[in-house]
């Protein structure tokens, strides 16, 4: 089955940014397609055959434009049109047999699951055998043609029929470059880039060829009853819960010594308000968390994270408009923040809403898969959708055995809470 040429775009072919030219780079560097993010879904009901995804994805992607292009060889162009593609070639079928802890063993071989030659920009897979009436939906998405934002949108579009969405930001509604306003930023922000990110043991041990992913799940309430008593945002409590984590996940690197925080890149959302988001390439900007592993009291890990998690110290504006119109510059930033050497880990937060269907089966679960890459050892996503929290932990390392973190950032969480006298 062959979907029908894209219909005409809104907007021009936007020019890759210098965020997109370092993923195309990155991807190609990494042996385990870790340069590919995804989201997956839980669905209750009966299964539906392939045949009607495959329908149900011919509607969807004449409605997402973003998924008529495909990542090139080129690292100066990174996509290109991908007309008149061929539908079968990106709707799959998984198969994953009864047992303990499904989520991840779905996760696992999702990961795992090959992408067809000449249609490795996208794909989505119907998964069944885990369990009666109950089936997955999950998408995974080339990170240098879409973010998270931009493939979660589309998804949504994708089940919300009649819904279409534009290619790009409009160009008139890109925001203006500010040189007082960001030689500011810059005098402010990247100076401190120069300064390395704490060594810890993880980045210490080799690289395995696979992948790992574990999950912790909680009810959102207890994250958000957090953020009312330490009046901060659900973004900080979730990272301060997971320096938490991580300085029981590695002891020796913390505990009875001083040392410099450890670096999350974060990223944070620079579409212009009102511009939906399913667009080609990634609109994101970088705060630089800080960690404070070795910190012991967990009500002054939070404190100490405040001022780098703050966003309007980023200036996403800006920092947005210097993306297009000082590409080397803002090349050589990217590059530079990316780097493990001023930051130790990835961390996501992805906020939905609920009531997702597909084939009027509710989404009971929705969890993101993110990206593991630039040689960090782990990645930590938070996905929250109808009052529950997961965290997945991706990693490619062996040691430490990542298979603890989810019980650690649970007793982090509650030690947290304690230390707020919630709950």
């Amino acid at each position: 089955m062959s979907s029908s040429p894209p219909t005409a775009a809104p907007t021009p072919t936007p020019t890759p940014s210098p965020v997109d030219r370092h993923l195309h780079r990155a991807a190609h560097a990494v042996p385990h397609l870790g340069g590919y993010m995804g989201v997956l879904g839980i669905l209750e009901g009966p299964a539906p055959s392939l045949a009607s995804i495959q329908e149900l994805m011919a509607d969807g992607v004449r409605r997402v434009p973003a998924w008529n292009y495909r990542v090139c060889a080129d690292n100066r162009r990174v996509w290109e049109p991908a007309h008149g593609q061929d539908l079968d070639r990106h709707v799959h079928a998984l198969r994953v047999p009864a047992g303990p802890a499904p989520l991840e063993r779905i996760a696992r071989a999702l990961l795992d699951a090959p992408f067809p030659e000449g249609a490795d920009n996208w794909g989505v897979w119907l998964v069944t055998g885990w369990a009666p009436d109950r089936y997955a939906f999950a998408a995974r998405v080339h990170h240098a043609l879409q973010d998270a934002a931009g493939a979660l949108a589309g998804l949504g579009a994708v089940m919300m029929p009649g819904l279409h969405l534009p290619l790009s930001v409009p160009p008139e509604a890109e925001p203006s470059l500010d040189l007082v306003g960001t030689a500011r930023w810059a005098a402010r922000t990247l100076p401190p880039l120069l300064r390395p990110t704490a060594r810890w043991t993880p980045v210490r041990q080799a690289a395995d060829s696979t992948r790992t992913l574990h999950f912790a799940v909680c009810d959102s309430s207890r994250l958000d009853a957090l953020a009312r008593a330490a009046t901060a945002s659900l973004n900080q409590v979730y990272l301060a819960v997971t320096a938490g984590a991580l300085r029981a996940w590695t002891p020796q690197d913390w505990t009875g010594r001083a040392t410099r925080p450890l670096h999350a890149f974060v990223p944070a959302e620079s579409r212009p308000p009102g511009h939906d988001p399913a667009t080609l390439g990634n609109h994101l900007v970088a705060l630089r968390a800080e960690l404070h592993c070795a910190e012991p009291d967990p009500r002054r890990r939070l404190d100490l994270m405040r001022p780098s998690t703050d966003p309007r110290g980023a200036r996403v504006s800006q920092q947005r408009a210097a993306l297009r119109m000082l590409p080397r510059v803002a090349g050589l930033a990217t590059r530079c923040l990316l780097s493990p050497r001023s930051t130790a880990l990835l961390t996501t937060n992805v906020q939905l809403g609920g009531g997702m269907a597909v084939n009027g089966h509710p989404v009971r679960q929705a969890v993101s898969l993110p990206p593991l890459m630039f040689g960090h050892p782990l990645t930590v996503a938070l996905t929250t959708y109808e009052g529950q929290a997961t965290v997945c932990f991706t990693s490619d390392r062996t040691t430490p055995g990542p298979e603890v973190l989810p019980q650690l950032w649970h007793e982090a969480l509650t030690e947290l809470e304690k230390a707020y006298a919630v709950g």
